[in-house]
Order: structure tokens, then C-alpha cells, then sequence
């Protein structure tokens, strides 16, 4: 199995997630209270500024998108392996719904929860909408135009985008797959480049989908960047030439096909693609997890996906509420950790696996 032949993508997906967990927590909460009071529809608060928090956001790496980065990359560098496992549409299709959806279902409903009773002991109604909500958990937030509830969930939105592109490619040429689906990933951004270039001026009601499609393709060629790292590693194609897709994916990454993100933003995920690149090509398949570090690495890997989509939510309810009682930040934020391991944890077994277990390994057909 190929989680077991890449013992790093464990580490990896761990460190991934403690990485945007700690921004989130640490730096995101403080340094840009004006978008989490936005999602969570909740009065302003004067908050703390943290000694180390100019430092953090003067550095030219932003952990958090170099945490995205890892998650990006380990999606795309194992989407070839799922795709040859579940050939068909509708295989692939209901793999990826159990794999995701259950888990992403339960962990924002939590969120839910969260949000309901902290508005409930501050005396406030429940901020969103039915439809909304149902928009979000359903992940069609950003195709009907909906704002944020959770802002964590962004890159899952995105993922399952590139699924669907990228079972779409393979059911149609399985042959040539890379060159395939990168090529086509590159024609429809230059496409939709086109497309936002003669009509940002114009008051056009469906231009968010404009928006939406570029920012989606931006990080189709992050994914194509680790589905071309699995084909080099696997010897699938030759070096030349996973050389010279890598490189027109870097080049329309950061080109201006793209809107482009800040300096902190583009160096961290530059780095993610980097660093990814060496510690698969230097620990692959030499790297074990053993003994009490070995498994705590495996037990942060196998709950950093509950970890990621559930934190935020509950997390700054928690916090905002303690900021609201009059208590420490700090205390918030210990209680909000208090109560996402475990959670993760117990979503994990009871749900996560659970649905491993309903979806069997299936071979390939045909």
C-alpha cells in the first residue's frame, strides 16, 4: 500500500496539520480578527497583540500555507495510485465521497454545535441561515456564492474539484495521463486567464465563478506538482520530461494567470514544493515509525484530517467566548486544544475507519 511504501507522507501530513493548526491558533486569530469576526458573525474584541506575533508575520514563510503546500502535494502525489485503484467514475466517485465526506459531515456539524452554544450562553441567535449552512455542507458554499462559515475548509473545496477533473481526464485518456491532465489543466487556465481579462470590467452577476475558477486552477498546478513527483519516484515517465511538465506547472503558478498572493505566501509554498520534492526523495522508503515518536507521528497523521476541517469552529468559539468572560487568550486556547485532539481522535475511529471498512479495496478493472 502506498501510505506504507512512503512512511514520510505520515510525517508530513502530520506536521501539516499542526503547522496550519498552529497558525490558525497563534498568529491567524490575532493578526486578522477582521475576516474571523466576518465568518463567525460575532462583535469585535479588542485583542491582545502577542509579543512574537510581528515577528511571525515579518517572516518571508507563512507556516500555515507551507502546512497547505504539504496537504496539496501528498493529495496530488497520491491521486495516480487512486485513480489506477478505482478505475471507473463511479468508483473513484464513491471513494472520495466516504473517504471525505462522512468525516468532513461530522466535524462541521460539531462546529455547528460549537458555534449554537457559545451564541446561546452570550445571549445571541444562532448566526446562519439554513441555507447556507446546507450550502456548506454540501460543498457548494463557493459555487452559490456563499461567504465562509469555516475558512479552513478552502483547500478541501478545491481538492474535490481536482478530483472530479481529474477522474474526468482518466476516464478518457488513461493513456498519457500526466501529460494529459496537465496539459489540459494548463489550456483552461490560459482560458479562463482569457475569460477574466476581457470581462473584470464588466458587471457581470456569474464573474465570482470567474474568480473561483482561477483560484481553483492556481492549485491544480500545486496537485499536478505532486502527481508529477509520484511519477518520477515511480519511474513512470522519464526525468526529462517530468522536468519539463514540473516546470511550465511552476511557471503558471506564479505567473500572472493567477492572482497572485503575497511574497510570505508564494516563498512558503514554493518551499512546500521544494522541501516535499527532498524529504520524499531522500526518506522514502527508508524512513520506519517506530517505537513512542513512531507512533505519535502515525497517531497526529491518521487524525490530521478530522484535526484540520474541525478546529477552527470550535477553536475560536472557544476562544472568543473566554475573551468575552474576561480570561486569558491563552486559557482559550488550551481548551480549545483540550478539546480537538480527543475529538479528532474519536472521529477518527468511530467514523473515519468506519467508512474505510464500508468501502473495500477494490482492484482495477478491466
Amino acid at each position: 500500500m502506498l501510505k506504507k511504501e512512503y512512511y514520510i507522507l505520515n510525517v508530513l501530513r502530520g506536521l501539516s496539520a499542526l503547522f496550519v493548526l498552529f497558525y490558525h491558533f497563534f498568529v491567524f486569530f490575532f493578526a486578522h480578527p477582521d475576516v474571523w469576526f466576518v465568518y463567525l458573525q460575532v462583535e469585535p474584541l479588542e485583542l491582545p497583540q502577542p509579543f512574537y506575533l510581528e515577528a511571525l508575520t515579518d517572516f518571508p514563510v507563512d507556516i500555515g500555507h507551507l502546512g497547505v503546500s504539504y496537504f496539496f502535494l501528498i493529495s496530488g502525489f497520491l491521486i495516480h495510485a487512486s485513480l489506477q485503484r478505482y478505475d471507473s467514475f463511479k468508483a473513484f466517485i464513491i471513494h472520495k465521497v466516504l473517504r471525505l465526506w462522512p468525516t468532513y459531515f461530522v466535524c462541521f456539524a460539531l462546529g455547528l454545535l460549537s458555534v449554537a452554544f457559545f451564541n446561546y450562553l452570550l445571549e445571541r441567535p444562532f448566526p446562519f441561515t439554513w441555507d447556507h449552512v446546507l450550502a456548506c455542507f454540501f460543498w457548494m458554499r463557493d459555487i452559490l456564492n456563499y461567504p465562509y462559515i469555516d475558512g479552513a475548509v478552502w483547500t478541501l473545496e478545491i481538492q474535490i474539484k481536482f478530483y472530479i477533473f481529474a477522474i474526468l481526464v482518466w476516464c478518457i485518456w488513461k493513456k498519457k495521463f500526466l501529460d494529459k491532465v496537465c496539459l489540459l489543466a494548463v489550456l483552461l487556465s490560459f482560458a479562463v486567464y482569457g475569460v477574466y481579462y476581457f470581462t473584470q470590467d464588466g458587471d457581470y452577476s456569474w464573474f465570482y465563478l470567474v474568480l473561483l475558477a482561477r483560484r481553483s486552477l492556481k492549485f491544480f498546478m500545486l496537485l499536478l506538482l505532486g502527481t508529477c513527483i509520484y511519477s518520477y519516484f515511480k519511474k513512470e515517465e522519464s526525468k526529462l520530461k517530468i522536468f519539463f511538465l514540473s516546470s511550465i506547472l511552476l511557471l503558471c503558478f506564479l505567473s500572472p494567470l493567477f492572482s497572485s498572493p503575497s511574497y510570505s505566501k508564494t516563498v512558503s509554498y514554493l518551499l512546500g514544493f521544494v522541501s516535499f520534492f527532498f524529504f520524499v526523495h531522500f526518506y522514502a522508503q527508508r524512513m520506519k515509525l517506530e517505537g513512542r515518536l513512531g507512533k505519535s507521528i502515525n497517531w497526529v497523521s491518521d487524525i490530521s484530517y478530522p484535526l484540520y476541517i474541525g478546529h477552527v469552529l470550535p477553536g475560536y468559539m472557544i476562544m472568543y467566548y473566554m475573551i468575552e468572560m474576561g480570561y486569558n487568550v491563552y486559557l482559550g486556547i488550551l481548551f480549545a486544544l483540550i478539546y480537538l485532539f480527543p475529538m479528532a481522535t474519536i472521529v477518527h475511529r468511530k467514523i473515519e475507519i468506519v467508512f474505510e471498512k464500508i468501502m473495500p479495496a477494490r482492484p482495477k478493472s478491466g
